[in-house]
């Protein structure tokens, strides 16, 4: 028996009609008892979207299972399909497949267009700052192509075929490394969207104030992601951090180098901060616009960026963005940003790629190949 993998290339011809077809649940399943009747097919399943269609199946040693599967992809489409298929057999179409929803094979590289907010070159005011959010195309997560489109597509052929009854060991064992591979994606883009967001943070103090030599950080109520964010800032050559917290940060207080600070002192730490970066609520350390007001008047025109981190953005008084030469973005405004910017995918690829060949390294020694 051995596995293999044929779809239709979308770029040809013959693709529309059979993915026109094949997006009616009923076909899909007319289309799968065929697979499942076939005397030199023991197993099956169908993925079709708008952009991808393909047979995973299981053959009988010594047949043509090329032939087969445009077979039934022409019954489908009423014609001709041979010149349209594309075909892999054994740990190649697990591969095939491993890419796919890495983002890798070459029918899940959607080009999109988009607009920049932070080009490298451009010239940016203060005043442009002030209104944090993106300008530009935003990506639309699980479009046609795209890898979070064939998960969703994966799912529904494994239930399909499961309800079907042509599931079995080697489908299924595909199945959990599919699963795998899907959970370590989702840890992999955590870790690179927090990247991209501290990067972002710091492209935009950068903007504020020209330079980030001499400036001080406050971490107030410091979590993951306001630590990650401060994390950036250290790396990008800040050494002044002041931790603000109930307790239970000594850690991040070692790691910056830093004293944990009295929670009455908010005022002074405040006057003194460049960049704040807010995650959880600190007792008796609210930041609200008339906290801000007297702060402002004492920072003498020098300018701040705050970083409200908290999940829902409503940690910091919204207010306080209107007080000269505060610039206050959320969590919201700093991922807008970061859709647009060079460095959205920073760390992301790489981490693909390397769980790409780590995912098929180890269907391989499962396949014994």
């Amino acid at each position: 028996m051995g596995l293999f993998v044929a779809g239709m290339n979308p770029r040809r011809a013959a693709f529309s009609p059979i993915s026109q077809r094949l997006a009616d649940g009923a076909s899909r399943r007319a289309l799968l008892a065929e697979v499942s009747a076939h005397r030199s097919l023991s197993e099956g399943l169908i993925v079709a979207s708008g952009a991808r269609v393909e047979l995973y199946a299981v053959a009988e040693e010594g047949c043509d299972a090329y032939d087969i599967a445009a077979g039934l992809f022409g019954a489908v489409a009423d014609g001709e399909v041979a010149g349209a298929l594309y075909f892999a057999e054994g740990i190649d179409a697990a591969s095939h497949l491993f890419a796919a929803l890495c983002g890798l094979d070459e029918f899940a590289r959607e080009p999109q267009a988009r607009a920049s907010l932070l080009r490298e070159g451009d010239s940016l005011a203060a005043g442009d700052l002030a209104q944090p959010g993106g300008r530009g195309t935003l990506g639309v997560p699980g479009a046609p192509g795209s890898p979070d489109a064939l998960s969703a597509c994966w799912a529904r052929a494994l239930s399909e075929a499961r309800r079907a009854g042509a599931l079995g060991d080697d489908l299924t064992r595909l199945a959990a490394a599919v699963s795998r591979l899907s959970s370590a994606l989702s840890a992999a883009d955590t870790s690179a969207s927090t990247a991209a967001l501290a990067e972002t943070a710091v492209e935009l103090a950068r903007r504020v104030f020209g330079h980030l030599e001499r400036r001080c950080v406050l971490v107030a109520g410091p979590d993951d992601f306001s630590l990650a964010l401060a994390g950036a800032f250290l790396s990008a050559g800040i050494e002044r951090f002041q931790l603000l917290g109930d307790g239970g940060c000594d850690a991040a207080a070692r790691a910056f180098d830093a004293a944990m600070a009295d929670p009455q002192l908010l005022s002074a730490l405040l006057v003194d901060a460049d960049i704040v970066l807010a995650e959880s609520a600190v007792e008796g350390a609210a930041l609200d616009r008339r906290l801000m007001k007297g702060v402002v008047r004492l920072r003498r025109g020098r300018p701040m960026l705050l970083v409200d981190a908290s999940a829902d953005g409503s940690l910091v008084d919204r207010r306080i963005a209107s007080l000269d030469g505060v610039f206050l973005y959320t969590a919201a405004d700093l991922a807008a940003i970061t859709r647009d910017a060079p460095w959205a995918r920073l760390g992301a690829d790489d981490a693909r790629e390397r769980l790409f060949t780590d995912a098929g390294r180890a269907f391989a020694l499962e396949l014994g190949e």
